[in-house]
């Protein structure tokens, strides 16, 4: 059962109790530092790597890195990358009815800068559980730039926006999951052209949909699990994302 979540409704209540915005690596870091001093068990379930993957991952993790896991097939990867969302904070505050999940205090999508222009401390607030800021894609061949980053909706067209707005942009699973950790399995199996769409994501932390002007600079944790053997046989990761992984 989930714990209660806050009261505050709006961004004036927000403010007055004393939030502040940290970024998702930088939660992640302040809530394994507490588990490491306490003596909680970081990551619950995942057992014996407790001297082999679980010192190089929490260094990772420490050092604000997006990673890869590599291992044969199964090893426990996705098992061990699904206990990460147990780092975040149980509630985190979003700006109600945003589609990816933009802080109240720092809001990047068009629509979610045009209410808090127009409404100032009553922007309202709603409560993201740490549940709901995990996304997970297995890589297959077929995956499509628009499954990952988006594409434009034709709904949103057919309602009378033009090409050009940004507001007919429909997003994908990566913007989708803004301020939170997102993982891909089997990333060798994705196709290079699909791979290359992540290069902004990675280092610039901003998406680009079919030539739109379009900058959102995302708030995430990159997880991806990779097999050895995969480089050779069924795929490989592509030189510059592999560098753009810490």
């Amino acid at each position: 059962m989930r714990p209660s979540k806050p009261r505050e409704t709006t961004l004036g209540e927000l403010r007055n109790s004393g939030h502040v915005q940290l970024s998702v690596k930088a939660e992640i870091r302040r809530n394994l530092l507490d588990r490491l001093r306490s003596g909680e068990p970081r990551f619950p379930g995942i057992l014996g790597f407790d001297d082999t993957v679980l010192p190089h991952l929490e260094r990772a993790l420490l050092a604000g890195h997006d990673l890869v896991l590599l291992g044969e097939r199964g090893q426990g990867k996705t098992r061990l990358i699904r206990t990460l969302g147990g780092l975040l904070d149980e509630w985190t505050p979003v700006v109600a009815g945003c589609e990816i999940n933009d802080h109240p205090y720092a809001p990047v999508c068009v629509r979610c800068r045009r209410l808090a222009a127009d409404l100032g401390d009553e922007l309202p607030v709603g409560w993201l559980h740490r549940d709901d800021r995990y996304g997970e894609k297995l890589a297959t061949p077929d995956t499509s730039v628009g499954d990952l980053i988006g594409d434009v909706d034709p709904i949103k067209v057919a309602e009378g926006r033009t090409l050009g707005d940004p507001e007919t942009v429909h997003f994908g699973l990566v913007p989708r999951t803004n301020r939170g950790i997102f993982s891909i399995n089997e990333l060798p199996d994705l196709a290079e052209r699909i791979q290359v769409a992540l290069l902004n994501v990675l280092e610039e932390r901003d998406v680009q949909i079919r030539g739109y002007a379009l900058r959102l600079p995302l708030d995430v944790l990159l997880v991806a699990s990779a097999n050895p053997e995969d480089y050779t046989n069924r795929g490989r990761i592509i030189t510059p994302l592999k560098d753009r992984f810490g």
